[in-house]
This record gives structure tokens, C-alpha cells and sequence, in this order.
């Protein structure tokens, strides 16, 4: 077997892992620099800029989840690779 969509999902998952954390950032700084009306977040009124500074925390956490699940999957497909050159 080839396992082209394990191979390409690798791929995938590196490319969303870059955007994921290129639009959080970019999100985070529009907060973070120029602030604005609070947000309302289960019913309490949180500040722009907070949620800026959470917006890069997130953007960490995804590219962390997103490259993380590539390099598992590539871990597993080199496991693979290695088991059938025996």
C-alpha cells in the first residue's frame, strides 16, 4: 500500500498548523494594538485586548495540535515504511 492520504494529509495538517497560527497572530495584534468596544463572552464583557493576548495563546495551541498530529501520523507511515523493508 501507497497511503497517499496519510502522505498528503502530513502535508495538510503542516499547512494549517502555519495558517492556524498566521491568522491568530495577525487577529491578536489588530486586538491587542488597537483595542476596541469589550466582548462579550458568556455574559461577562471582556476587554479587546485580552482577548487579543488569548488569540495568541490559541494560535499556539493549534499549530502545537495541528503539527503535532502531522508528525504523529508521519511517525506512524516511517513505522510502516521501516516494517516492510524488513
Amino acid at each position: 500500500m501507497t497511503y497517499k492520504f496519510l502522505r498528503l494529509s502530513v502535508k495538510v495538517f503542516k499547512v494549517l498548523a502555519w495558517v492556524a497560527l498566521g491568522l491568530q497572530v495577525v487577529t491578536g495584534l489588530i486586538l491587542v494594538i488597537g483595542g476596541g468596544e469589550p466582548i462579550l463572552v458568556a455574559g461577562v464583557d471582556i476587554p479587546a485586548r485580552v482577548v487579543g493576548l488569548l488569540n495568541f495563546i490559541a494560535g499556539g495551541v493549534y499549530y502545537f495540535s495541528l503539527r503535532l498530529t502531522a508528525e504523529l501520523v508521519q511517525l506512524l507511515l516511517d513505522l510502516r515504511d521501516n516494517q516492510g523493508s524488513r
